[in-house]
């Protein structure tokens, strides 16, 4: 039998996204809600968000955006992100975040799957979607956070909505349960990036679930420098928000700047990845700064050691929380006591049902066996947009998902052992490798292509290629390391380097034994 969350149920409201977003900020008046670190000065209180998120909805109901329309978010973070992501999903609209350094084959893979009809950038971003928009017919309106001479920007557009005072938002039915919200990037377990589908409801179950796991209060400080494209950073601010923090909105980590904003406010609450955690582990930095008000850190993404985590836990006199989650499903576990459980991931989150089952077969296994990880809950993704054959290999018959990690269940905590996806997970980010072998077969003098992740203590992975040259000599390693460069975003980068060798090994079926093509890259 499925194991069910020691937490029990949680009561989700079928209501739609915004409307549960904005009951909940209103209450909060005129207290700081954000605060944006790379520009001084600029802040947000909750009411002037809550005025900002109404303009927005109303600026884009009026550029032709109605219910089910695709809104493309390609944005570093910053304050409008929010204010943007809460405006378009008002409308009825679904927003679809996308990362702003993304190289232009990146986004174009995006909007063919999305096929947005309206596009929100930042002014750095320009160029690149001018390229793009030339190539796509759906794309019919674009606004500019930031100065622009070719679209009308975002202060624009706001400023003439504010002028007219009227509330021109059209009254529309929203099915919590069955429309969509959010469109997300997951890699899934195999091939090119897909479209999460995340609905209104699941959307609501992700906050109040990872709400009543923090344990954060109201008027506490967070301070977010994970990019708000990725579900790290708009699940936490998001979360933050509601709840009534009070959210430091940075866009890149770096340690003294970090510990700089701790110190100037008094922030409480920070999530680490493995990378930053490491960096923090090693600093001596801290002794120059009172980080005093820090109380806790928020870990995930991928694997750290416990002895890394307590070294930070100590030097820093915080309580370290691990926590298993991903894009199609947040939070799936968190662990508020790693103290008595070192390793686990934490026991089963509120609202979710977890079966551990034998990968190959199925049939589910006894406790503490180890297996693929299922899980069910309101949290979960409705599925891959466009993508009927992916959604029914990632969620069985019975509504359970399929995570891709191995793992067990063992005094009520879960362990997550491994995974059996081909993904590679470079410092939380993760890299399809089909991604980067389609852009090498491409190259004139190579054959063949296979990419792994290498281990790497800072980084979790990197990125190798394991290439067959057409002919000797055809093709040199930086010839393709520029390719990659110019195609891809940084993080896809071949950081573990390429290796030339006379064959990629291969199943009965063509496709690549990812476990003997590790073995390769790493002997």
């Amino acid at each position: 039998m499925p194991v069910k969350s020691p937490h029990g149920v949680l009561d989700i409201p079928e209501v739609p996204f915004s409307d549960f977003f904005l009951s909940r900020i209103k209450e909060y008046g005129d207290e700081i809600a954000m605060i944006d670190n790379t520009v001084e000065g600029k802040q947000l209180t909750f009411r002037q968000l809550y005025k900002q998120i109404q303009l927005c909805g109303r600026f884009i109901q009026k550029q032709g955006i109605n219910k089910g329309d695709v809104v493309g978010l390609i944005l570093p973070n910053c304050l409008e992100y929010v204010i943007a992501m809460v405006g378009v999903i008002s409308c009825g609209a679904v927003i679809s975040p996308c990362n702003p350094s993304y190289k232009e084959g990146e986004m174009q893979h995006n909007f063919k799957i999305t096929e947005p009809k309206m596009l929100i950038i930042s002014d750095e971003t320009i160029d690149v979607v001018k390229r793009i928009v030339e190539q796509t017919n759906t794309i019919r309106k674009i606004i500019v956070i930031g100065k622009s001479d070719d679209f009308e920007t975002w202060d624009e557009g706001i400023l003439a909505i504010e002028k007219e005072q009227e509330a021109v938002v059209r009254n529309f039915e929203i099915s919590p349960k069955e429309d969509l919200a959010i469109l997300p990037y997951s890699s899934g377990t195999t091939g090119m990036p897909k479209c999460v589908m995340h609905t209104h409801y699941s959307m609501i179950a992700t906050l109040l679930s990872s709400w009543y796991h923090f344990g954060h209060k109201r008027g506490e400080t967070i301070y977010n420098e994970r990019p708000m494209f990725h579900v790290n950073g708009y699940v936490l601010v998001s979360v933050a928000l509601q709840g009534g923090c009070k959210v430091i909105m940075d866009r890149e980590f770096d340690v003294e700047r970090t510990l700089v904003a701790m110190q100037n406010y008094r922030v409480n609450h920070f999530i680490m990845v493995p990378p930053i955690m490491l960096e923090m582990s090693q600093t001596d930095l801290h002794k120059r700064y009172d980080t005093s008000s820090w109380k806790t850190s928020l870990t995930g993404g991928a694997s750290i050691s416990t002895s890394i985590m307590k070294d930070v836990a100590e030097r820093f006199n915080i309580k370290m929380v691990p926590g298993y989650a991903m894009t199609e499903f947040i939070p799936i576990s968190i662990n508020n006591n790693v103290h008595s459980f070192a390793g686990a991931v934490g026991s089963i989150s509120v609202n979710i049902e977890m079966m551990i089952a034998d990968p190959n077969t199925g049939i589910e296994l006894k406790s503490g066996e180890d297996g693929e990880i299922l899980v069910k809950g309101p949290q979960m993704t409705k599925g891959y947009y466009r993508n009927l054959e992916a959604t029914e290999q990632t969620i069985n018959k019975d509504g359970f998902l399929h995570t891709g990690d191995i793992g067990h269940i063992k005094n009520n905590m879960v362990y997550v052992v491994g995974r059996i996806k081909e993904i590679i997970k470079y410092k939380t980010f993760q890299v399809p490798p089909a991604e980067i072998e389609n852009i090498l077969l491409k190259h004139p003098g190579v054959r063949d292509a296979g990419v792994v992740g290498i281990p790497d203590q800072l980084c979790g992975e990197l990125p190798k290629a394991l290439v067959v040259r057409k002919q000797l000599p055809s093709v040199s390693s930086d010839e393709l390391l520029e390719l990659i460069k110019r195609e891809l975003v940084d993080y896809k980068q071949l950081r573990g380097g390429i290796q030339f060798v006379d064959k990629i090994p291969k199943s009965k079926l063509g496709k690549i034994d990812r476990i003997e093509l590790k073995k390769l890259a790493t002997h």
